[in-house]
């Protein structure tokens, strides 16, 4: 426990932190409320002005919403300035979408593995139903940002926080790099049936629980789509 208010701005930090634990120990959810910040002082023995220089540093990194004369409550929401970042590199014509592909294959190779090794019923069911919505999908809009959701789905199949927040911050770019990807794979003849295949491979894969092939088929999957993307820029 907190017992003195000593250098605040770091209470506020150590406060902020065990904040965090909390919402994790107690599985709350977007939308959850937060104790009181008389709750909050009583329980770690901080001064209010800690308590607020914690919730200020909370809200400020989108952990939490905050409103006067309501309590705080759990957000789901990526810094702002991150997304608007990620979306700026992308539309960038400098490379920006090649690299975003790139680091696409680094990171949902690795996040395949691992959500591999964790992945719950629960969660094979939600992908399952996924997939027959893309497979569905009549319109392309439709089908680009239900190509996001099943790939952001299985990245925190993973169950890894960092991996999480760098989804939800890449959601933008994401959704931009999808489109195009499915444009790309219109303009040069392609079917959506082969990314359709593709996609229920790896759900398989997960399903099985087989890292190694999670993470093969998921890199090849992406590699199949900078291949489509390049080929479109060069026509």
């Amino acid at each position: 426990m907190l017992t003195k208010d000593f250098g605040a701005p770091y209470l506020g930090t150590q406060l902020a932190d065990q904040l965090v634990e909390h919402i994790r120990e107690h599985g709350l959810k977007d939308g959850d409320p937060l104790p009181s910040e008389q709750e909050i002082a009583r329980t770690y023995g901080a001064s209010m002005r800690v308590v607020r220089d914690a919730l200020r540093m909370l809200s400020q990194l989108g952990v939490i919403r905050t409103q006067q004369g309501r309590r705080s409550e759990v957000a789901n929401l990526p810094p702002v300035a991150v997304r608007q970042y990620f979306k700026l590199l992308v539309d960038s014509p400098d490379g920006g979408l090649g690299d975003l592909l790139e680091f696409r294959r680094m990171l949902e190779g690795a996040s395949a593995a691992l959500a591999a090794t964790r992945i719950s019923e629960r969660k094979l069911a939600e992908l399952e139903g996924l997939l027959a919505r893309i497979e569905g999908a009549a319109q392309p809009v439709t089908r680009s940002e239900l190509d996001v959701e099943f790939h952001s789905a299985v990245a925190r199949a993973a169950g890894n926080s960092f991996v999480s927040a760098t989804v939800d911050a890449l959601f933008d770019a994401l959704t931009i790099e999808r489109e195009q990807g499915l444009a790309a794979t219109e303009s040069t003849g392609g079917s959506h049936a082969t990314s359709d295949t593709e996609h229920r491979a790896i759900l398989d894969a997960l399903a099985a629980h087989d890292g190694e092939a999670a993470q093969r088929l998921m890199t090849a999957h992406l590699d199949r789509v900078r291949a489509s993307v390049d080929a479109s820029r060069k026509s």
